[in-house]
Parts: structure tokens; sequence; C-alpha cells
């Protein structure tokens, strides 16, 4: 009897062994799988900006000049101009006076003229126009856009608008308040320009805080969610098919604030690929660093 037992008891150990056994080669397998399936996300480029090459001003060209180049963009249209805000110091510029679709890019304008248009309110129309600005840079409403457009007085209302700050009509030809239309054209200096020429006015309080801020809220609440970047960008996106542009503000902690406009047009270019792309660009300028 005890014999008997004996055996049996070891027989359930040798058992238990072969299960745990099992078990093990079986989460071994499951997660090799899982792996295969869900590869681990490649590594940040930037992990931080004490560990990552100084980008210099000087040298900035050096980083971004193979992203505009790269193959990728052999058939497209790339227009670039960063500047600091505070000189006007030009950083960086690829084709800054190309003229391209600008897409969403021209809300932009349709809002700084009626941030302008503020003063002229009757209070119980302010907190209309306010939500309605807010509406159209931070939410992208096309609808809310060509309303303000029409309630401006048109296209030329726009331009007389505009023009004080620093904004050649020459550089820009508006057709609608949401930029729908692929007839909008624009450079990137009209649009540096005029967030340039609305950071001095009055009301460039109300215009900043009507744009997206990145990885927060808006067209930017899913983008530039990187650490130095989030909280840090105040820009409009825009977006149609074959066009990424991207324009506003970039508080640099080691730089400065900067003012930039960057934009690309490439017809059959899938838009993730030229989101990433500027992106990249963004993240960079976020790294530039006093190497005085």
């Amino acid at each position: 009897m005890r014999l008997n037992q004996k055996i049996k008891y070891y027989f359930y150990r040798l058992l238990s062994a072969f299960v745990a056994i099992a078990i093990v080669a079986s989460s071994f397998t499951l997660d090799r799988r899982a792996s295969a399936l869900n590869p681990p996300p490649q590594q940040v480029r930037h992990t931080s900006i004490a560990s990552s090459p100084n980008i210099c001003p000087s040298n900035l060209s050096l980083v971004l000049d193979p992203i505009v180049n790269a193959p990728t963009f052999a058939e497209g249209e790339w227009g670039v101009l960063v500047q600091s805000l505070a000189t006007g110091q030009t950083l960086y510029q690829h084709n800054p006076a190309i003229s391209l679709i600008p897409a969403s890019n021209i809300k932009l304008l349709t809002t700084a003229a009626a941030v302008q248009n503020v003063p002229n309110l009757p209070p119980l129309d302010l907190e209309e126009w306010l939500r309605a600005i807010g509406l159209v840079n931070r939410d992208s409403n096309n609808g809310q856009a060509n309303r303000l457009l029409s309630r401006m007085g048109g296209v030329q209302a726009i331009k007389t608008a505009i023009a004080p700050l620093g904004v050649n009509p020459d550089t820009y030809r508006q057709v609608d308040g949401s930029g729908l239309s692929r007839s909008n054209r624009a450079e990137p200096t009209t649009f540096v320009n005029l967030l340039r020429g609305m950071s001095n006015l009055p009301g460039n309080k109300i215009f900043y805080d009507s744009l997206s801020i990145a990885g927060m809220n808006g067209t930017l609440s899913n983008r530039l969610t990187d650490p130095f970047l989030q909280g840090r960008v105040h820009a409009k996106t825009g977006t149609l098919k074959g066009v990424r542009t991207l324009s506003g503000y970039l508080d640099n902690p080691n730089y400065g604030k900067m003012v930039f406009s960057i934009m690309v047009n490439q017809s059959g270019l899938s838009g993730k690929v030229m989101t990433k792309a500027i992106d990249e660009m963004v993240l960079d300028l976020a790294l530039v660093k006093n190497c005085g």
C-alpha cells in the first residue's frame, strides 16, 4: 500500500512538472507570436534634448534638407520658411516664395481679419464671433470659415485687413474662407508674415489661443505628442488630397519662439507620409539650441 502511495506521489509530481513545462513553453510561443504580430515601436529618434546632438541655427539645413530632398518627395514640391519671432532672422528656408495649395492654412487669413474686427463688434455679437474664430482655427470648421469670410465682406475685405500686417497681396490667392478650393494659392512667406504681424497686435492673444495646441486639442490633439512639442506648438493644419501644411508658432525652450510655415504638395503620395515628415521637421526645430 505504501508502495502504491509512493508511486502515485511521484507520478503526480512528474505530471505537475510536465504541466509546468508545457505552460512555460506555451507562453513563450505566444509571446513570440505576439511579438511578430505587434513588433515593438521604433525607438524615438530624439530621446532627450540633453542626449541629442546639438542642432544649431547654423546647421539646421543639414537636418532638414534630407527630409525635403528625400527620394520619397521627388515628385513633390516643398515650401518652408522658419524665422525667429523675436529677431526676424531666417533660421531655415526652402522655396519660401513658391506658390502652393495651402488647404486649410487659408483659414489663417480669414481669422486674422476677423480678429481685427473684434473691437468693432457690439457686445451681443462678441461671444459668437470669438467662438467662430476658435472653431475655424482649432477645429478647422469649414462652414464657420466661409460664414466669417462672408460677414467680413468677402476676399477683398480680407486683403485690405491683413495688408497692414506685412502680408503682400501678390503672395497669395484666396477664393474661399475655408481652403477647400484647390484654386487657393499661397507662399510660406504669406503665412510667416501674417503670423509675425498678428503677434504684434493687441488682439494677438485671441488669435494665438484660437490655434490648435500640439498634443492637446483641435486638429493637433493626436499630433506632435513628443514631450518637447506637447503644449509648445500653436498652429493651423491643412489637409487635402496630396496636400499637407502646417503654419504657426513653436515655443522652443532653448532658443526662443519661432514662427514657421511648412507646405508640401504631392499628388498620389500618402497623407500619412507627408504628415510624418512635417512633424519630424517640427521636432527638429524644437531641438534647436543657442550654440554661440
